[in-house]
């Protein structure tokens, strides 16, 4: 979405804005502009001083120039803030976009002027379509038309700090990788230069470009060394992770150590220091998510679910809501069709949304899970054939189905969407568990290959053994592979993994991919040194795993309960307001003849409002668990929209059997 921010951003500048040239030579000026208030203000501190010394404190000359020094001091602050804006910048640097406040500025009034005409024009096809009277202007469309403009202007003029927020959370849960990665490296080649470098290649963004910054720092010149140029990323970067700050600091340290256990002691303090603090962090986080996911469970849930189990008895004319403005009320005006489908479907997810999305700002990082891809792609057109076959099918046997009509319109478009939903992540998913695996068995095989090692065995026998004894295991195939490779064709070890057409090609793991380069460079040592560094890194791999485990341990226990409530309770309790609700229509209409919603319409509106909060809800709860992974997203989401619709589909259909028929 970065992406697409920064080129519609400056698509609308090229097209109305400030040429960006212009705009660096507005900047030029303000920087010439600022160079000469900074020189004013140095003059009149020095005419100061030589009026201090020359006539005294309590002379006239002095107070002129203190009074000309307050002058330029003022000045000169309102020079700086303007020229600096060391926020934004630092801000826009950080997210990687190249990107001036101007242009953002620019973005953000366009985007609000586009929503403000969007608003007009949906609200004139309403009118055009059902009709809208003044108090409908002044309860709907006055609201809409400057709430809208202004929550479009505030986010696109606020996206990069969001943006940014988002980064410094998603650092928390990529330090500790990142640190074990360096801890790794300092053990084979106490080297500062290659221990950056090897955890910048593989650790996960943001983490990635921060190192990688480090390096051309030096290279460029900006800084005269590594050990300063890590020191400055570990004080810009600690302004919102002092954990990381530290065990930076303890790493830098550990380059001064003469001694092997010196060195080992250091950069397991490192490690100490980062593990413990990011446990904590996300403890807090957890701790803290009581109170905000009770308040969206209650707005997004049980108040949308009260909501429709009155609407049942707001058919009655005496509770008719329409009828505190409505003249024609008296005489039978019903419940409004607008106004249920505005509360229910777009202003009640709308609101969840924002609100879900504003805690998940905050969620701090976690190791992203291993990216895999389906190799079977669902085209766009493949669920559009699906409804649009069903909704004809449906249509032929109108006349059968009768009273499941609503729901077989609503079978046609779930059943389309949830397909293209669950098809791509299924091999997805299935790739992923298979790396999975191997990841959670790779310490326990790096314990006995480093155990080997150190008995004194060449690599080549280590690894032998090692695929032996865990055989039957993934981790096991992998390391015989890697044997046979090795003894057959006798290839070194690097080429085997990472040569052309690697092994290690066809397993997506940053992990396992990490460990086997050290296991590379250890084993250019003897074998008893390189097999009790192999251990230590099995060891902290594990520590790693076992906090990967509890942080989403922790996490999950604070939405399971939003999760059975959005995808049984919840659908359950909308099928029995859509059965009581037929039932209650046709007694009413026949007592007071008042024209109200027809039973197929306001099924048709409960479970858009169903699926809509279902999709929300998933959004938080994925979000949640898995940092808004993009594969369990759509797998999660259309596993709910269907088994939602079944449950609301089943409930309501044998209520209206037992209530109505």
């Amino acid at each position: 979405m970065s992406d697409l921010y920064h080129k519609l951003c400056r698509a609308v500048n090229d097209r109305f804005g400030t040429e960006r040239k212009d705009i660096i030579e507005k900047r030029e000026d303000k920087r010439s502009d600022y160079l000469k208030r900074r020189r004013e203000l140095k003059a009149a501190k020095n005419r100061l001083n030589e009026s201090m010394i020359i006539h005294g404190k309590g002379s006239d000359e002095y107070g002129r120039a203190k009074k000309q020094l307050t002058k330029a001091e003022k000045s000169f602050r309102t020079i700086e803030r303007s020229y600096k804006k060391e926020d934004f910048k630092k801000t826009a640097e950080f997210v990687g976009m190249d990107l001036e406040e101007e242009e953002v500025l620019l973005f953000a009034v366009f985007g609000a002027l586009l929503g403000f005409l969007l608003v007009i024009f949906g609200t004139s096809i309403v009118h055009l379509t059902v009709g809208l009277d003044m108090i409908d202007v002044l309860l709907w469309i006055i609201p809409l038309s400057l709430g809208v403009p202004l929550c479009i202007l505030i986010f696109i003029a606020n996206y990069p700090e969001i943006l940014a927020e988002r980064l410094k959370a998603k650092t928390i849960g990529s330090a500790p990788e990142a640190i074990n990665y360096l801890t790794m490296s300092m053990r084979v080649t106490p080297s500062l230069h290659k221990a950056v470098l090897f955890s910048a290649e593989n650790v996960e963004e943001p983490m990635s470009s921060g190192l990688s910054r480090t390096i051309w720092h030096v290279y460029l010149r900006k800084k005269s060394s590594l050990e300063e140029s890590l020191m400055h990323l570990a004080i810009e970067w600690g302004e919102w992770n002092d954990d990381l700050k530290r065990a930076l600091y303890v790493i830098r340290s550990s380059v001064l150590e003469n001694t092997q256990e010196g060195l080992e002691a250091t950069l397991q303090r490192a490690n100490d220091i980062i593990i413990t603090g990011t446990k904590q962090k996300i403890r807090d986080f957890a701790n803290s998510l009581r109170t905000p996911t009770t308040v969206l469970f209650a707005l997004g849930i049980l108040l949308p679910l009260i909501i429709g189990a009155m609407l049942p008895m707001l058919t009655i004319g005496g509770l008719d809501m329409t009828s505190i403005y409505q003249e024609t009320a008296a005489e039978g005006g019903g419940l409004s069709l607008t106004h249920v489908v505005l509360l229910m479907n777009v202003i009640i997810p709308l609101g969840a949304f924002a609100y879900s999305y504003k805690i998940l700002i905050n969620r701090p990082g976690t190791t992203s899970l291993p990216e895999t891809r389906s190799d079977v792609r669902v085209p766009y057109w493949v669920p559009l054939s699906i409804t649009l076959v069903g909704t004809i099918v449906i249509y032929l046997l109108r006349a059968q189905l009768d009273m499941f009509m609503p729901f077989a319109w609503i079978w046609a478009p779930v059943v389309g969407v949830s397909y293209y939903l669950l098809k791509d992540p299924w091999d997805a998913k299935k790739k992923r568990k298979e790396i999975l695996e191997l990841e959670t068995e790779f310490p326990d095989a790096l314990f006995q290959l480093g155990s080997r090692m150190a008995e004194g065995k060449s690599l080549e026998k280590a690894i032998e053994e090692t695929s032996q004894s865990m055989k039957g295991s993934r981790v096991g195939d992998l390391f015989k592979k890697i044997s046979n490779m090795m003894m057959l064709q006798r290839m070194p070890l690097e080429m085997v993994l990472f040569g052309r057409d690697g092994l290690l090609d066809h397993y997506p793991s940053r992990m396992v991919k990490a460990s086997m380069k050290s296991v590379i460079s250890a084993s250019k040592k003897s074998p008893q040194d390189a097999g009790m560094i192999i251990l230590q890194n099995a060891e902290y791999l594990k520590d790693m795993q076992e906090m990967e485990s509890n942080i989403r341990s922790e996490l999950s226990q604070s939405v399971e309960m939003m999760e059975a409530t959005s995808m049984f309770f919840a659908p359950v309790v909308m099928g029995i307001i859509v059965a009581l609700y037929s039932m209650l229509h046709g007694v009413f209409m026949d007592i007071s003849g008042q024209s109200t919603i027809a039973p197929d319409h306001f099924t048709m509106v409960v479970v858009g409002y169903l699926l809509t909060m279902s999709a929300v809800i998933t959004y938080f709860t994925v979000g949640i668990k898995y940092q808004s992974d993009p594969v369990e997203f759509k797998f999660k989401l259309g596993t709910v929209l269907l088994v939602c619709t079944a449950v609301l589909s089943g409930v309501a259909i044998m209520g209206r059997m037992f209530l109505v028929w």
